[in-house]
């Protein structure tokens, strides 16, 4: 029996503002106020009342009833969890991770690419009762966190130009962002031809957090059976004062590249 044609003009205008809703919440991390998405999306608070009352009916939306914010849940991320590309990913990498903050005594965390962000799926805490924490779901510019920078720089040329056109596009769509196009540039400048080669050359990156004072980022990528990676394993090192028995930052990253490999043949990859 053939199946009808789907009209090429054919749309569903309830579900594109749903979509669109979750869309500009999943790019504010402080979260937004009804009248905000309203303006944002150029609708009506009227338009948009019933959507987000849905949205918030059915979990994928929070409200703080003392700010006014909506914000997104967790569902999303339990969703795209049980995504099985993911669920795999995760469900491989979790193991070592353990193993991995157990032999360096620091903490790790694992991310992809979304959106011109990075979205942290996996954390893993230092046994130590001094760590750093970040938590599962957080979203983060691509180009402020070494993980953004790494899996940037093993795409295809298309491939990263393709990304970065969609990071340009929701940094703009995010007006609340409190960042001057100064600071926007240096960020942007940091992230050179020059920068990316050596990231390549070396297969990881050992930088100063962007984000925090007192932190080094070491990052290496995770492949599958193509030459793109496809998340990122990153260790915010912590040089403690009263550091006897604790492994040095080459130590660490040499670790790390290590396990790595490990992961990338055991998602399919058969590179160097």
């Amino acid at each position: 029996m053939k199946q009808k044609k789907q009209s090429k003009n054919y749309n569903a205008p309830a579900l594109d503002k749903g979509l669109d809703i979750l869309e500009l919440l999943s790019d504010s991390n402080e979260g937004l106020t009804q009248a905000q998405i309203a303006s944002h999306l150029n609708k009506s608070i009227n338009e948009i009342y019933r959507m987000i009352s849905t949205l918030r009916s059915r979990g994928y939306v929070e409200f703080n009833e003392n700010t006014d914010i909506y914000k997104l849940s967790y569902k999303i991320l339990i969703m795209a969890s049980s995504f099985e590309p993911v669920k795999t990913l995760t469900a491989r990498t979790i193991p070592l991770m353990k193993e991995i903050t157990i032999k360096t005594n620091q903490s790790i965390h694992l991310a992809i690419f979304t959106r011109g962000k990075i979205l942290l799926i996996a954390q893993e805490d230092s046994p130590s009762s001094f760590n750093y924490h970040m938590s599962v779901g957080a979203n983060i510019d691509a180009l402020e966190t070494s993980s953004g920078r790494v899996l940037l720089t093993f795409q295809s040329e298309d491939e990263r130009k393709r990304k970065l056109e969609r990071r340009k596009f929701y940094m703009n769509l995010d007006k609340k962002r409190n960042i001057s196009s100064s600071d926007l540039k240096k960020i942007e400048n940091q992230f050179s031809k020059k920068t990316m080669q050596k990231i390549f050359k070396d297969r990881f990156e050992v930088v100063k957090s962007l984000q925090v004072k007192g932190v080094t980022n070491i990052t290496i990528p995770i492949f599958d059976h193509t030459e793109n990676a496809i998340a990122a394993l990153t260790i915010p090192f912590v040089d403690r004062i009263n550091k006897k028995e604790e492994l040095s930052i080459k130590q660490v990253t040499n670790l790390l590249v290590s396990y790595g490999k490990t992961l990338s043949f055991e998602m399919g990859h058969r590179g160097k």
